[in-house]
């Protein structure tokens, strides 16, 4: 045999390999598109290796031993879809539904590109009236770009969100067959519908496409509407906690100012019969801790009370101007959150401030029929923002994030706007809430 007859039997034979189990191959490499972010089990490249070697033998054992015919399709598929759910399952660190979840987007996935590689490869053909033959070679290279396309649109916007609590009762398995129900009505009329001509098949082909895209951002959204109300329930459990705290907090403090009260009285009564420098630093001690806060509004009297003492201990000069009388449509609880946190968030990020540079102002006042909240803090490093928000610095979003999140969500439910600035150095919150009469307040 000569060696080009030796290469075309080669090139023969790996093409029919390849067009054999194709789609076992693109269906795994659509898996890893949705996948290879999360954690993996112990000996990974060991249980991927296996995985992919039981995969591929799957479909090389059914293209041997199954004839093809609508039944058979339909029994490939289903077995073939069940197999990548236990191999996402054997890899990676995830439940059952969760391997569902990404079986389905990666069986979606796969269609798309196939489907959108199809109509590509077919163009040269039906335009220029290039051989037909020409498609099976077309069609590879034009799956790149539609896998590109498929991550970026689709995948990569769910890396980092954990597909956890997805309820909705029986939406994903109904999903995960409508998916399965797609791949194998498409490729039954593939098989089946032969001569319908080339302007029928291309309204087909785009009918298909756009039922896989619709199919990918419905499972995006699944997942984006299953993180917000996990993230709703909470902050509605924060807001809760700190509603008690502040009931909490203001019984202490209550009890704090009449216990300093007393003592600086007991303090005066030792006239001379204690060193008077001594009784000049016991009562500027108790000055301290008598300092009190009076803004008109007592909600924010308790967490200015608090967070001065903080500001005290930890050597931070807190500079304020506010007006608690234009918060009196606010909740108490409201207020508690909504400053609390925002102290909260600069006092930490004050941390890593040298001692001399360290500052604090909280700016709160009525302006053009407007609530005007303003917080100023300097802050060292870099910070990433996504929706308008700051990422989290303490590296777990599942359990920290929620300050910034919680004042958000609080500026919002009484009508306002959010902004939040990092240039320079320096953080800049600012709120701003339409005032409301007495009639609307609560």
């Amino acid at each position: 045999m000569s060696c080009d007859a030796l290469g075309r039997c080669l090139a023969e034979s790996a093409y029919r390999f390849f067009d054999a189990n194709g789609f076992m191959v693109e269906l795994a490499v659509a898996a890893l598109l949705f996948t290879w972010w999360l954690r993996r089990r112990r000996h990974a490249p060991a249980r991927f290796a296996l995985a992919a070697v039981l995969l591929l033998c799957l479909s090389v054992a059914w293209w041997l031993a199954v004839p093809e015919n609508t039944w058979t399709l339909i029994v490939q598929y289903a077995a073939y879809f069940a197999a990548l759910t236990v191999a996402i399952r054997w890899c990676y660190d995830v439940r059952w539904s969760q391997a569902l979840f990404y079986m389905t987007a990666a069986g979606t996935m796969q269609h798309f590109a196939f489907r959108g590689a199809r109509i590509v490869a077919a163009v040269p053909h039906m335009v220029a009236g290039v051989p037909e033959a020409s498609i099976a070679y077309i069609y590879p290279a034009a799956l790149v770009p539609m896998y590109v396309v498929g991550y970026l649109a689709f995948a990569r916007p769910l890396r980092g969100k954990r597909v956890e609590n997805l309820g909705y009762g029986m939406i994903l398995p109904l999903l995960a067959g409508m998916s399965l129900c797609v791949s194998v009505f498409t490729n039954v009329f593939n098989s089946e519908a032969s001569g319908i001509g080339d302007v029928t098949y291309t309204i087909f082909a785009l009918f298909d496409l756009v039922n896989c895209i619709f199919l990918l951002a419905l499972l995006r959204e699944i997942v984006d509407r299953s993180r917000a109300e996990e993230n709703s329930t909470v902050l509605q459990r924060l807001l809760e906690q700190q509603k008690t705290q502040l009931e909490s907090s203001k019984e202490t403090i209550d009890l704090i100012n009449v216990k300093t009260h007393d003592l600086k009285k007991q303090i005066a009564m030792l006239g001379d019969r204690v060193d008077p420098d001594e009784i000049e630093e016991l009562g500027e001690l108790v000055d301290i801790y008598d300092s009190s806060v009076r803004t008109g509004n007592e909600a924010l009297d308790v967490v200015l009370k608090q967070k001065s003492l903080v500001c005290e201990r930890r050597r931070i000069q807190f500079d304020r101007m506010v007006d608690g009388r234009a918060l009196a449509f606010m909740r108490p609880a409201d207020i508690y959150a909504l400053f609390g946190n925002a102290i909260d968030n600069a006092l930490e990020a004050l941390a890593d401030v040298a001692e001399p540079d360290r500052y604090l102002h909280l700016d709160v006042r009525e302006t053009r029929g407007m609530l005007a909240i303003r917080v100023e803090n300097p802050y060292r490093g870099s910070l990433e923002f996504e929706d308008g928000l700051p990422h989290t610095t303490k590296g777990d979003e599942r359990y920290h994030g929620f300050g910034t999140r919680s004042i958000r969500m609080i500026v919002e439910r009484y009508g306002g706007y959010l902004s939040i600035d990092a240039s320079d150095g320096v953080f800049l919150l600012t709120a701003l809430i339409p005032l409301r009469d007495d009639a609307s307040r609560g």
